[in-house]
C-alpha cells in the first residue's frame, strides 16, 4: 500500500482541485489490491487499484488487460507503481488504463475527469534482492521453459537434483537453493508431499520478463550489425550451428503476424563467412543485434523434445515474448500478446 500512498501524494501535488478519498484495502472477494475514489469539482469516480512495486513494464499488459475486463460497470482499473516510464505510460493510455506512480506521472480519464502527466522521473532507488538477481532470472527461465514442468513433473527440472537444475540454468549450484527459497517465500513455490509445484505463474512470468529486461538483457548484447533490408530475412542463409532467432524474426515465425524491422540472434559468435553471406555490416547502431545465450547445457534440447510448434532455430517463446516487449512499440506489443495467448497462456493454467 505504500506505493499507492506515495503515488496519491505525488499526483495530489501536481493537480489542483483533485482529491482522493481515504485509501481502503479491497475486500478479499473483490478485484484489485485497494479501492480508491477520485473527486474533481462535482464529479467523482471509483477505481479498483492494482499495486505494482518497482518499474512497470509492458510485461504486465496481458494481466492488466484481463483485469480491465473484470471490472464492474461503475468502476475502472487503476494501476499504481513505483515508476512508469513515458513509453509504458503511452501504452497504458492507448488502452485506456488509468495509472499513477510515485514520481507524479498519471493518467485518469472518466466523465468530468481528465489527468495526463508524463515524463517525471522517480527518485526511488531499486534494491537488487532475491528474485531480482541475474542468477534468479536464469533459474526461473529454466523452470518456466521446461516442457516437463506439467507433462512429467517427477522428472522436471523443478524436482531434479540441484546439480541438474544448475547445469540447465547455467548458474552455480549454490545459487539454486537461494532462488528456490525466494520463490517459496514469495508464494510461487509449493512443497507437496511428493513434488514441488510452481503456482501464481502469470505473476511469475511478469516478474521474470521485467527482471530479464532490467537486469540481464542489455548485458548480453555483444555485436551489432546492419543489413540492407530486415524484411528479406527469409532469404538469408540458414543460421549457423548454435545460433537461434529471437525477437521480431522469431515472433514473426511463431505468430505469422509481424513484419520484422530488426533482427535478434542468440549466439556466442557468428562465423565471419556467414556474416558475409548474410550481407551484414558492423554498425554500433545497426538493426541486427547478437546476444550471448545465457542458459545452460541441455535446455535447448528440452524445448524441442516432442514439440512440433517450435522451430529448431528459434529460442523459447517466453524469451521471444520478452524480446518483443523490449521494443516498447505498439506493433511488437500486439505480437507479444498474440504470442502470450498462443504459447504462454497454457503455462499459466496447466490442465
Amino acid at each position: 500500500m505504500d506505493v499507492l500512498q506515495q503515488a496519491v501524494a505525488a499526483v495530489t501535488g501536481e493537480v489542483a482541485d483533485l482529491r482522493f478519498d481515504a485509501i481502503r484495502r479491497a475486500r478479499s472477494n473483490t478485484l484489485g489490491d485497494a479501492e480508491l475514489t477520485v473527486h474533481t469539482g462535482k464529479h467523482k469516480h471509483a477505481f479498483r487499484v492494482e499495486v505494482k512495486r518497482g518499474i512497470l513494464t509492458s510485461a504486465a499488459l496481458p494481466a492488466l488487460e484481463t483485469l480491465v475486463k473484470r471490472c464492474a460497470p461503475d468502476s475502472s482499473l487503476l494501476v499504481a507503481a513505483s515508476q512508469i516510464g513515458p513509453s509504458m505510460a503511452k501504452l497504458l493510455q492507448e488502452r485506456n488504463i488509468a495509472f499513477m506512480d510515485a514520481a507524479g506521472n498519471a493518467f485518469l480519464a472518466a466523465p468530468g475527469l481528465h489527468v495526463w502527466i508524463s515524463g517525471k522521473r522517480s527518485g526511488v532507488k531499486r534494491v537488487v534482492t532475491g528474485l531480482h538477481r541475474q542468477s534468479a532470472v536464469k533459474v526461473i527461465f529454466a523452470l518456466l521453459t521446461d516442457p516437463g514442468l506439467d507433462k512429467e513433473p517427477d522428472s522436471a527440472l523443478l524436482n531434479s537434483p540441484v546439480r541438474i537444475l544448475a547445469k540447465a540454468a547455467g548458474v552455480a549450484m549454490g545459487s539454486v537453493g537461494n532462488v528456490l527459497d525466494n520463490l517459496r517465500s514469495m508464494g510461487f513455490l509449493l512443497d507437496d508431499d511428493d513434488a514441488r509445484r510452481l503456482v501464481e505463474r502469470e505473476r511469475l512470468i511478469e516478474l521474470w520478463a521485467t527482471d530479464y529486461l532490467a537486469r540481464l538483457r542489455h548485458r548480453l548484447i555483444h555485436h551489432r550489425y546492419r543489413v540492407a533490408s530486415v524484411r528479406e530475412w527469409e532469404r538469408m542463409p540458414s543460421l549457423p550451428q548454435n545460433a537461434w532467432w529471437g525477437g521480431e524474426v522469431a515472433g514473426a515465425r511463431l505468430t505469422r503476424h509481424l513484419r520484422p524491422a530488426k533482427m535478434t540472434v542468440y549466439a556466442n559468435a557468428l562465423p565471419d563467412e556467414w556474416v558475409v553471406r548474410a550481407g551484414l555490416q558492423p554498425d554500433p547502431d545497426g538493426n541486427v543485434e547478437v546476444l550471448t545465450p545465457f542458459w545452460g547445457d541441455g535446455l535447448i534440447s528440452r524445448w524441442h523434445r516432442d514439440s512440433d510448434d517450435l522451430p529448431k532455430d528459434c529460442v523459447h517463446p517466453l524469451l521471444v515474448y520478452a524480446d518483443l516487449l523490449a521494443n516498447d512499440e505498439e506493433r511488437s506489443s500486439e505480437t507479444a500478446k498474440r504470442l502470450y495467448d498462443k504459447f504462454l497462456r497454457k503455462l499459466t493454467a496447466p490442465d
